[in-house]
């Protein structure tokens, strides 16, 4: 008890540090474990051991209750590829460098394993806190955390059962498969009727979802496979639309308590190795992994149709280990013995440090960066004259409901993105564009912002029109966000704030209203967010300018910064 005792005093230190300076707080949680290491003893390591198996048991819970097969239900192709592409490249990769450092084959292979998947607790959490999961990207990254967390569980399976011969692996997988069918069956039919047609409290409902937990465990223990796989499973039957949202609100206290005894224990069970070059080789071995993922990731995922950008930011998402990674070294080292104390080690911290440097990484600044290394040759110039146009900040996923009907009014337009897939999309189409950063003073130079009679900003984050607004000052500028912070900020700057969420709000109303509500667990959840609907829903009318419902537009566009509502 004294060790949970401290694990939690850790953990609460933890959580109050980065709430209080809002930083990532899993590396609190791993470096106050590490700290706390050199007072364990080898007895503390069985408990340690335990406490590791008991918080990564919940978590694999609460995230199968994120992976929804529907959510990726277009993407099936590209998340096939891109798993299965990532899990050998960045396997083989991982084996060679593994044996390059002088471990044995079957060490190596372990090691291998341990740099070809992605870590579903990490990667799940940066989506929900980013409100990314919806998006392309982040549906990608979701399918490929199922696919690979299926194949890592059959993978622990094999190799558990590969000393008891064919016929008890053959066993293991068809087990397998009847749990996962269970699951499925219970995700599509049992779960949602019991919870929507049964109107339970919170208290009462919270016992049947941890049931579920308890009963998918136990029968994985009844068809000896690890409770994992059971936790797994039971998360997976709860993650049909809208049941997952209701448990995962139901869930968010204990996932935050399990997720810092998890990582605590973590950090305490990696430790400070007697030997440094452990160390060495396993934050050597996290940064190949970081290396190689991201454009593995990239390329075939901009084969699959996603944006640069996009593509990059599912690359970083995935850099990193996964859980099963520990599952499978405990099992090699205390079930096998395949593998020394000193080759578990190295897999920790190669957990440990990638998934430190994940939370660090993941943002639209990296994401930027990784831009300008693109191999790319698409780059463009603007084909009109730059004068008396319109100019479009980055174009996203809705860019073309807004450049569409300005081109078909007669007015001329000019679109600034960075994602080169986008600038080869828009040549296809024949629309004047740009490849730069539409923040940049020299991009909007380059582009006659100055000379522009409008500018529509939808670059990602509203702070990067600071540049426009505080140089352009004869111009009307839109700027989309989605704070009131933000809109009046835009608004003191000068600039006419649209809030995105107005318009996704209305949109959802009238798709709700047409498609009814035994359509809701069917859909896509592909709500564009475009600036013509906000525009439309906030009934912003500038002199001489009128929008209707079928996005026509009218007049001429006004040439000072004078508007009305």
């Amino acid at each position: 008890m004294t060790e949970i005792t401290v694990l939690l005093l850790i953990a609460a230190t933890g959580f109050g540090i980065a709430r209080r300076f809002q930083i990532p707080v899993i590396p609190f949680f791993l470096f106050g474990g590490i700290t706390v290491s050199v007072f364990v003893t080898e007895e503390n390591q069985i408990d340690l051991q335990r406490a590791l198996e008991l918080g990564l048991t919940f978590l694999v819970f609460a995230s199968g209750v994120e992976l929804n097969p529907q959510r990726f239900g277009r993407q099936k192709r590209a998340v096939i590829w891109v798993g299965l592409i990532q899990f050998a490249t960045a396997g083989f990769i991982g084996f060679v460098a593994a044996r390059m450092l002088g471990f044995d084959a079957k060490p190596a292979l372990y090691l291998a394993f341990t740099l070809s998947t992605s870590s579903t607790l990490v990667v799940v959490r940066l989506l929900s806190q980013g409100r990314q999961m919806a998006e392309p990207f982040g549906r990608l990254v979701v399918g490929v955390l199922l696919f690979q967390d299926i194949l890592m569980i059959l993978l622990i399976i094999v190799v558990a059962r590969v000393p008891h011969g064919a016929i008890a692996v053959t066993r293991g997988i068809a087990a397998t498969a009847i749990l996962g069918a269970l699951a499925l069956a219970s995700q599509r039919w049992f779960v949602p009727w019991f919870a929507l047609r049964h109107k339970l409290e919170s208290e009462l409902l919270l016992l049947v979802v941890l049931a579920q937990l308890f009963l998918f465990t136990g029968l994985a223990d009844l068809l000896e496979l690890p409770s994992i796989a059971g936790a797994f499973a039971a998360g997976l039957s709860l993650s049909s639309f809208p049941v997952n949202g209701i448990v995962r609100a139901l869930l968010s206290s204990l996932t935050d308590f399990f997720l810092a005894i998890f990582f605590t224990a973590l950090g305490a069970f990696v430790g400070i190795p007697n030997d440094p070059i452990i160390l060495m080789k396993g934050i050597l071995l996290g940064l190949i992994l970081v290396a190689v993922t991201p454009p593995i990731v990239t390329a075939i995922a901009e084969a699959f149709g996603l944006s640069s950008r996009n593509a990059i930011e599912a690359g970083v998402l995935l850099a990193q280990s996964s859980e099963f990674s520990l599952v499978l070294g405990i099992t090699g080292h205390i079930t096998l013995s395949d593998i020394s104390r000193d080759v578990l080690s190295v897999i920790a911290w190669v957990a440990a440090f990638t998934m430190t440097l994940t939370p660090l990484m993941a943002n639209d600044r990296m994401t930027r960066w990784l831009l300008r290394f693109h191999p790319d040759r698409r780059q463009s110039r603007p084909k009109v004259d730059q004068r008396d146009h319109i100019l479009v900040l980055g174009f996203g996923t809705g860019g073309m409901w807004v450049v569409k009907p300005l081109i078909a009014a007669g007015h001329s337009v000019l679109v600034v993105d960075d994602d080169p897939v986008v600038i080869e999309h828009l040549n296809q189409a024949k629309i004047p564009c740009l490849r730069g950063d539409g923040s940049d003073i020299r991009v909007l130079q380059q582009a006659g912002a100055e000379k522009a009679k409008l500018i529509i900003s939808s670059m990602r984050r509203p702070n990067e029109a600071d540049t426009i607004l505080q140089n352009i000052h004869q111009t009307p500028i839109i700027v989309r966000v989605f704070e009131e912070s933000d809109a009046a900020q835009i608004k003191r700057q000068g600039g006419i704030p649209i809030m995105n969420s107005e318009a996704s709000a209305e949109k959802f109303i009238e798709w709700f209203d047409k498609t009814g509500r035994a359509a809701v667990s069917r859909t896509d959840w592909s709500f564009t967010p475009i600036l013509v609907k906000s525009l439309i829903s906030k009934k912003l009318q500038f002199e001489g300018l009128r929008l209707d419902q079928s996005c026509r537009y009218y007049g001429p566009w006004p040439t000072t910064r004078a508007h009305s509502t």
